[in-house]
């Protein structure tokens, strides 16, 4: 396997591997897509995957979902690259500005965060790591505080009662760097992931399927949005599963000379 030398010198290599690595597709068209099946994840990390799946059965009501089907924590971390070194931040609220997301956004929105042993799992936090090694940030980030948002999300679908995102449409979410990761999805149809350029021009249409198939966007360089589910037929009631994680650089205090007196 060819290992990836651009950070090196900065940051360890990530437990979590791939062969071919989504840094590189992410340089060269706005963003990648891989499927879950192509990680290559130690076994010591396989059991932290599974207790994180079970999180996604106990997340509280997103109170801002009108229809009251979607679920959802928030939690948020720092990190030091230059130390491999991540820690929880406490606050777990969440702003977008309102002409990117116009159905949720321009207000301050809190959630619940993340259990303590879900912050603390090992696989996430190894997930973070990969997901930041494959980040296309200039070479001054991996020596710069890093702010990480971790979104939680279960989007269920009734019948005559679909699962929707927010928004529900083409958008950019305002952090440089967004990884989509499937966690799991039952008995749905529906749910594609749209990858447009910044003309909203189609530039890729595919179905997360399986645990960890993933999309990942860079924010300036495309839009995106994932098509609404609609439960099986026969069946009472779906869902689908999804951790977000985004990367935005922390910006450094500038120091001033004080005003003269």
């Amino acid at each position: 396997m060819q290992e990836p030398t651009m950070h090196e010198s900065m940051m360890q290599e990530p437990t979590i591997s791939i062969e071919r690595w989504p840094r590189k597709d992410l340089e060269r068209q706005g963003y990648a897509c891989f499927k879950g099946s192509e990680l290559s994840i130690p076994n010591h990390l396989q059991r932290d995957l599974s207790l994180l799946r079970q999180e996604y059965e106990a997340l509280p009501p997103d109170q801002y979902c009108e229809s009251g089907n979607r679920y959802r924590r928030h939690s948020r971390y720092v990190l030091l690259p230059w130390l491999n070194l991540l820690e929880p931040r406490p606050i777990s609220h969440y702003i977008q500005d309102r002409e990117l997301n116009p159905t949720d956004g321009g207000v301050i929105r809190t959630f619940e965060r993340l259990s303590t042993a879900a912050e603390a799992n090992s696989f996430l936090r190894e997930m973070i790591l990969f997901d930041f090694f494959n980040t296309t940030f200039e070479e001054a980030i991996w020596s710069t505080p890093v702010d990480v948002g971790v979104h939680a999300i279960r989007y269920v679908s009734r019948p005559d009662l679909p699962g929707v995102s927010s928004p529900n449409r083409l958008h950019k979410d305002g952090e440089p760097f967004t990884f989509v990761h499937l966690i799991d999805r039952h008995a749905i149809a529906g749910g594609e992931s749209l990858v447009t350029d910044n003309d909203k021009q189609p530039l890729v249409r595919t179905t997360l399927t399986d645990c960890l198939d993933t999309v990942v966007v860079s924010d300036k360089d495309v839009y995106h949005q994932v098509e609404p589910i609609e439960v099986a037929a026969g069946e009472s009631e779906g869902y689908r599963d999804v951790l977000l994680i985004d990367f935005t650089p922390m910006h450094p205090v500038t120091l001033k000379a004080p005003e003269p007196m």
